[in-house]
């Protein structure tokens, strides 16, 4: 029998699924609805009706259409919790997604030879779909409800069980109600302690079966205390030791979580400790960089400039910014961007960590960085191959040192190319704390592949569309 938990969410997916039917249903609607109004409604800006046999002349493109209207509300965030419980807090994206699809559509038939389509049905569409999805998301807010809300208990009383915990109070749509915390150090709690998030706890590790059903326990999170074995990767990755395979005799725990490929000692289980991908995997990404570099360059040449002419207009002082950064193997390198701050914003303080709503940040920098398009330059840095378009980002040479010696595996990510997105980038916001960054680029250097490149490519023109993360 399926747990309450599982039924609530297959519901969850079920409303999920009629509201993706909606959508299609509108974008569906409105384009037969645009050649029909324009046939019988004169409109300002127009010369006469459209002969409504029109309709039946051209060539209509169903299935961009409708990839279209999926892509354009993917990419406005608009299939995120958010957005599906609070459409009113989103009404601007609601009616920019049909103007992106618009655009994307009008490439379409842009490219298609022979075909004279009537312009002003792409002005009519757009109207109508935003009308449509409007109204649609606007009456579905009752039957998608309140996104299914999870009890969660929270083992660990450490600096990460604490960011765990704040993540999950200031990310309400996140739809967790923490229960409490469980020590994590095997001792029965104090009676009436509480964590450093003001959290309290409720008992020992010992005791986490019986909290679990006492508290209806939806989901446990466990925030491990940093151990030995964390302590070592760093040592297993350079040296002597940066050679040898590593294997692991795993508890129950660690096969449950460990890799599915395994080997064995006799008669003893094995897990390898992955290693960073290498070969030949490494010259196709190299080459879909450059493929890709090649293929951005040409449009992103008018943004470019048009940004640079800005940065000149609006705050004295150069319009690139040039920084040192390291690359792979701890080589350093220059990297490009447009300058977002002012001129020489380090003069008194020295080098510092740029902040969320940092005052050095100019009014059009704040733009230029929700945007990213500041970031256009390093595709140089690709061409020329200090960096790749997804890895961990660069850091600065003055800071490596104090994150080397404060988190443990920070050199890892110097076995790689940086990038200029990444996998904490997509998956973080901008005061994500370095620590967490590094787990994700640590995820991302034994598991890439060119899927997931492409993967987190798509998701960062979402950050940029819904400019989050800045």
């Amino acid at each position: 029998m399926s747990s309450p938990v599982h039924r609530r969410d297959a519901g969850w997916r079920l409303r999920a699924a009629i509201l993706v039917v909606g959508d299609l249903l509108a974008a569906v609607l409105a384009y037969p609805a645009a050649f029909l109004l324009r046939s019988q409604v004169p409109l300002p800006l127009t010369r006469g009706y459209l002969p409504a046999v029109r309709f039946a002349e051209v060539q209509h493109h169903w299935l961009a259409l409708l990839a279209a209207q999926l892509a354009s509300l993917y990419f406005l965030g608009l299939y995120e919790t958010q957005a599906l419980t609070s459409p009113r807090r989103h009404l601007g994206n609601l009616v920019a997604a049909p103007a992106l699809q618009t655009l994307i559509l009008i490439a379409v038939y842009f490219f298609e030879e022979d075909l004279v389509f009537p312009r002003s049905i792409f002005v009519v569409f757009a109207v109508l779909n935003a009308g449509g999805l409007v109204g649609w998301r606007l009456a579905c807010r009752r039957l998608m409800g309140r996104f299914p809300r999870r009890r969660v208990l929270v083992v660990g009383t450490n600096a990460a069980a604490a960011e765990v915990i704040d993540t999950i109070r200031a990310q309400e749509w996140l739809g967790m109600d923490i229960v409490g915390a469980v020590a994590g150090n095997g001792a029965g709690a104090r009676a009436g302690a509480h964590t450093a998030a003001d959290v309290p706890v409720l008992g020992g590790r010992e005791d986490l079966p019986a909290l679990c059903e006492q508290h209806a326990v939806d989901e446990v999170i466990i925030a491990s205390d940093a151990s030995w074995q964390d302590r070592l990767v760093d040592g297993l990755g350079r040296g002597a030791g940066g050679q040898a395979r590593v294997y692991v005799v795993p508890s129950p725990y660690e096969i449950l979580i460990g890799r599915r490929e395994r080997l064995r000692l006799h008669d003893i289980p094995l897990i390898e400790l992955p290693q960073p991908v290498t070969g030949g995997a490494g010259i196709v990404k190299r080459a879909f960089d450059i493929a890709l570099a090649a293929v951005l360059l040409l449009p992103a040449l008018p943004l470019l400039l048009v940004a640079a002419a800005l940065v000149r207009i609006t705050s004295p002082g150069p319009v690139l910014f040039r920084q040192v950064r390291v690359g792979k193997d701890g080589r350093p390198f220059t990297m490009l961007k447009l300058r977002t701050m002012e001129a020489e914003a380090e003069r008194m303080t020295g080098p510092v960590l740029a902040a969320a709503n940092d005052p050095r940040v100019t009014p059009l920098g704040r733009v230029l960085r929700a945007t990213r398009l500041d970031e256009l330059p390093q595709l140089w840095n690709v061409v020329r191959g200090d960096m790749s378009f997804v890895g961990p980002r660069p850091e600065r040479p003055e800071f490596v040192p104090r994150f080397a010696r404060e988190i443990d595996g920070y050199t890892e990510r110097f076995t790689v190319r940086p990038g200029v997105t990444g996998y904490a980038q997509v998956s973080g916001e901008y005061h994500t704390s370095a620590a967490t960054k590094l787990k994700y680029d640590l995820a991302y250097i034994y598991n890439r592949t060119l899927w997931l490149d492409l993967r987190i490519l798509s998701e960062t023109v979402k950050v940029m569309l819904t400019r989050r993360g800045v």
